[in-house]
């Protein structure tokens, strides 16, 4: 059998007893459902996309007209009354500017789907550790029940005479330690259910969690998010630069109407009006300089992070595929572990065996099925880790980025 499906059989091998007549149970799927456009998390994250679209915006609309009237009364000796419109024309690197913007704002939304990615990574840690503590509490609990009803066999053995007592003390002390452990465990499920109810408020009280399979590596052949935002970020500065090439400004343009009045006589006509910045001291150097800087630097960060996301790809496909191996092989020895003590117990009723073998069996189970929920809950640390890496692509059920609005023209 393939390791990956040996590990699926962990939900199996760890249930709760009791079946269809237990409580009520919740998937991680359902769990993750709740992260949605709705969800405050998701909300809070998309303000910086809300923003950047926000200076694209506000970058595309034209200038207002600017309407005056001025009245000229001098002395009294004639008025002359100035009806006039103004407007600047729009600037020559105008669409390099708002496509500078545009790239700012994809660069914004790709980090933003990696945001929404980290809020799905962190419930699903925060399931998968509330999953795990009712898993040990169960393994415990039901381990602490076998050594308890041992005991009570022994302590009514020793009650007609049959033995010296001490098997049941010593099963007694073996079933004490072993509900220790059960507390532990249960205050550790307690824990984790709280902080599960801080993202899904509507948990209800008395569901449990299913222990999530091992999922398949997702794939990692397309670009991280990082690196196609820290892409976005060069193009940007490039137009950005290309913007500040252009240091001649566009004039502004006035039309108007003059009416001119002297006693009985009057004079109007149109007026006719341009102004225009000339660039004889500021010529955008400034301007030219820092994009130039700008360019140097977001060329650098993208070569790093690249660099970056290529170590850790390969570092935590190799983690991954070493404790899936592991966790595959755990998984079958297991499978035999409920047969195996009882025929522990079975040889120890018979007299075939010693106490000391038979807690020693009860011991050895315990630990081997409390060290494969370790390596669980290892393997899926490490398959969240090659989820981040995948990148937004990578996974399924994420919540959906605010729909892009149309980019002006």
């Amino acid at each position: 059998m393939h390791r990956l499906a040996l590990a699926g059989l962990l939900p199996v091998l760890f249930a709760a007893p009791g079946g269809a007549q237990g409580p009520p149970t919740i998937t991680e799927d359902e769990f993750l459902a709740v992260l949605d456009e709705s969800h405050p998390a998701v909300r809070d994250s998309s303000e910086a996309l809300a923003v950047a679209r926000a200076r694209v915006v506000e970058a595309a609309t034209l200038e207002n007209p600017v309407v005056g009237v001025e009245r000229e009364d001098p002395r009294g000796a004639g008025e002359q009354t100035d009806w006039t419109i103004s407007w600047q024309l729009p600037e020559a690197g105008r669409r390099r500017e708002i496509g500078a913007l545009e790239e700012e704002a994809d660069a914004v939304a790709t980090r933003l789907s990696q945001q929404l990615l980290a809020l799905r990574l962190t419930m699903r840690e925060v399931y998968a550790e509330w999953a795990l503590a009712e898993a040990r509490q169960s393994r415990l609990s039901a381990q602490a029940g076998r050594v308890e009803a041992l005991a009570v066999r022994e302590t009514a053995r020793a009650e007609r005479g049959e033995s010296s007592g001490v098997e049941a003390h010593r099963l007694e002390l073996a079933a004490t330690a072993l509900r220790s452990r059960v507390t532990l465990a249960a205050a550790a499920g307690e824990r984790a259910r709280a902080e599960a109810t801080g993202w899904f408020p509507a948990l209800p009280p008395d569901v449990r969690p299913v222990l999530p399979a091992l999922p398949p590596a997702p794939e990692l052949d397309a670009d991280h998010p990082l690196v196609r935002a820290a892409e976005a970020d060069l193009a940007a500065t490039l137009l950005e630069r290309r913007a500040a090439g252009r240091f001649v400004a566009s004039p502004e343009i006035a039309l108007g109407w003059q009416r001119q009045e002297a006693g009985s006589e009057s004079i109007e006509g149109p007026i006719l009006g341009l102004a225009w910045s000339v660039p004889f001291f500021d010529r955008n150097r400034a301007e030219r300089a820092d994009a130039d800087a700008r360019i140097a630097g977001a060329r650098a960060r993208l070569e790093l992070v690249r660099r970056d996301v290529g170590a850790a790809r390969a570092a935590a496909r190799a983690v991954f595929e070493r404790l899936a191996a592991g966790l595959g092989d755990a998984a079958a020895a297991l499978v035999a572990s409920e047969r195996m003590l009882d025929g522990a117990e079975a040889a120890f009723r018979h007299g075939e065996t010693s106490l000391t073998d038979l807690l020693e069996t009860h011991r050895s189970v315990t630990e081997a099925e409390l060290a494969v929920l370790d390596v669980h809950e290892a393997a899926l640390a490490a398959h969240r880790e090659l989820e981040r890496l995948a990148g937004a692509g990578g996974a399924t059920g994420d919540p959906a980025i605010p729909s892009p609005q149309e980019k002006p023209r």
